[in-house]
């Protein structure tokens, strides 16, 4: 099974040319031109892990280092004199020059590696993406939702309508004083949380239309003019159980 090419690079750390041998190395007459020379060494013994030599039987030497390198030669001699002395050189006795850095500054990956990280980094923009796109889709189902919520309040003629809230015993008896009718506020509130606000299977809509209901049955007239059920002559528990019973029959 094939692993893919292999690929080398050059790992040079931020702080190269604040390392001490190479500003002693720059602060020379021609050392910039030692440096460059230097790092296009590097870059050459990459592939060999530091040695460097033209074959397996021909070595370099200073006058084919000078043309691989497009240096002076003059500038090959001193500078290879100099990276020996410290230490960024060795010379072996078969005559193979060795980069001492090159070791600590190597790099390798594989084409294998490379489709494997550029996949992942898809796989994570990807990802990524998708998170935005649920987040967008999440925020319009909400919308949608408080839509339809708002669509269930409206009454047929689009008007919105206005959630039921259950009166209290004071604003029951400002209305019946307001009306000057004779329907006990406390007995009206009593019985109608006691059936949970609920006129026969429907919820309340309107408690003052309720209240008005009660008004009527308590002061209207029948054939002969007389009130029909004088609330003076029940007590509380007969009115709540006629009520409910009438409630009930509906």
């Amino acid at each position: 099974m094939a692993t893919g090419k292999k690929y080398y690079w050059l790992k040079l750390d931020r702080n190269f040319f604040k390392r001490h041998d190479i500003q002693v190395i720059e602060s020379m007459t021609n050392g910039k031109d030692y440096i460059l020379f230097y790092l296009k060494l590097l870059v050459e013994s990459i592939d060999h892990e530091g040695h460097l030599r033209f074959s397996d039987t021909i070595p370099y030497d200073e006058k084919m280092l000078s043309v691989v390198t497009n240096t002076n030669i003059d500038i090959v001699r001193s500078a290879i004199k100099i990276f020996t002395e410290l230490g960024l050189m060795d010379l072996f006795d078969d005559k193979t020059i060795y980069l001492t850095e090159t070791q600590k500054m190597l790099g390798e990956s594989s084409s294998t590696h490379r489709v494997q990280a550029f996949r992942e980094r898809q796989k994570a923009l990807q990802i990524e993406t998708q998170g935005n796109v649920n987040e967008t889709l999440h925020e319009t189902e909400i919308e949608i939702e408080i839509d339809k919520e708002i669509e269930k309040e409206k009454s047929p003629n689009g008007d919105t309508k206005k959630r039921f809230a259950k009166p209290s015993v004071e604003e029951v008896n400002a209305y019946c004083q307001e009306r000057k009718n004779k329907v006990d506020p406390q007995m009206f509130v009593d019985f109608y949380e006691a059936k949970g606000w609920m006129i026969g299977k429907n919820k309340m809509i309107n408690w003052k239309a309720a209240v008005r209901t009660w008004e009527n049955e308590r002061q209207g007239n029948g054939s002969n003019g007389k009130p029909k059920k004088p609330d003076i002559t029940l007590d509380w528990f007969d009115e709540y159980k006629k009520e409910l019973e009438r409630e009930e029959s509906k």
